[in-house]
């Protein structure tokens, strides 16, 4: 392969590499939420286990859980994640409201997690890498002598 050739299809790879490790936090997010949505949630056994004492033992969590979709915590935490990160242009915070707004799509969330995962989701495409990992870039330069 040409030397001009391998570096593109390098550059490629490296985008492809960069764009599965964002993807691998949201698809852990939607794992997890899609769990707890039809594990501890939905099923009715479980709600009426912890219908006479909500706050008591592991219902306490299920009731947390069901307390941050009712007010729709979760898509809140997007979009104000997704807010943050298209003003500041920060990776982590996009990474925030990406992770935020799949889980809070699966928990029942819509709106605010559908536009804070957008929003993350075009801070993560425009943000430039960082100046070390591009291809003769972060390197120090030689003067000529």
């Amino acid at each position: 392969m040409p030397r001009s050739r391998r570096d593109a299809f390098d550059a490629r790879l490296s985008r492809a590499a960069r764009a599965l490790v964002h993807a691998i936090p949201a698809l852990l997010a939607l794992v997890l939420a899609l769990v707890a949505r039809h594990a501890v949630v939905e099923p009715a056994d479980i709600a009426h286990a912890c219908d006479p004492a909500p706050w008591a033992g592991w219902c306490a969590g299920r009731t947390l859980l069901v307390y941050s979709f009712a007010t729709q915590g979760i898509g809140w935490l997007a979009l104000a994640a997704g807010t943050l990160a298209t003003l500041l242009r920060r990776r982590r915070t996009a990474q925030l409201a990406l992770v935020a707004g799949t889980a809070g799509l699966v928990l029942y969330s819509f709106e605010p997690s559908a536009f804070g995962a957008l929003l993350g989701l075009m801070v993560l495409v425009r943000v430039p890498p960082p100046p070390a990992s591009l291809p003769g870039r972060g390197q120090p330069t030689q003067a000529a002598t």
